[in-house]
């Protein structure tokens, strides 16, 4: 399920272009119409956005972000946005043409389209790993009840029953009628914390 959520993101991710690309018509001169060549830059750029992303939630934030290294962290990604900027710059020349390119509008773009992947990314691991990080004391809580509730019953069941057969002995040497009632009664009650105990204990901590 998550997988298929993300395909979907990065699809729509990746259609935006042709989604916003202006509708070109017949009257209009053939040099306004955009270089074929365009459509192989926004697949690279995609699978760059990709590698960034990942890169950036699974490696770099989980090594610096979380071991408190924030200036590690920023000047990881400044080298990483250097990288981008040069690799795009190669993959503009060579599909395009340097006679098409724009310093200007080539940083403008690609800076603005690294700090959207980059906050995403970490938003998305941070986000991400604060889940796992509540899932796992929700158990860890559930746990410790249970835990702590089978030492109750252990510690508490011996002296219970003990002072219950006490009780049984005297009634039975006195011969009462008491006797019977109250074995069904203990009867009962030993089935209810074998059983129905039991049951409480497999629930989660908020339900009891």
């Amino acid at each position: 399920m998550i997988v298929l959520m993300h395909a979907a993101a990065w699809l729509l991710l990746f259609s935006l272009p042709y989604l916003l690309r202006p509708q070109y018509v017949s009257n209009k001169p053939q040099a306004s119409t955009p270089h074929p060549s365009f459509d192989i830059l926004n697949v690279v750029n995609l699978f760059l956005w990709i590698g960034i992303f990942y890169f950036n939630a699974y490696v770099i934030v989980p090594h610096f972000i979380h071991r408190k290294k924030h200036r590690l962290f920023f000047l990881t990604h400044i080298g990483l946005l250097v990288t981008y900027f040069i690799i795009t710059w190669l993959f503009f020349n060579l599909l395009i043409g340097p006679q098409y390119f724009s310093v200007r509008g080539h940083i403008l773009f690609n800076l603005f389209a690294y700090l959207f992947i980059f906050a995403c990314s970490t938003a998305y691991q941070l986000v991400r790993d604060r889940v796992k990080a509540d899932k796992l004391a929700n158990e860890k809580e559930n746990e410790n009840l249970k835990t702590e509730l089978s030492l109750l019953r252990s510690q508490v069941s011996p002296h219970f029953m003990f002072n219950v057969l006490n009780n049984m002995v005297a009634l039975a040497r006195k011969q009462s009628d008491q006797l019977e009632p109250s074995l069904i009664k203990l009867s009962s009650l030993m089935r209810y914390m074998l059983y129905e105990t039991g049951k409480r204990d497999r629930l989660p901590a908020k339900l009891y």
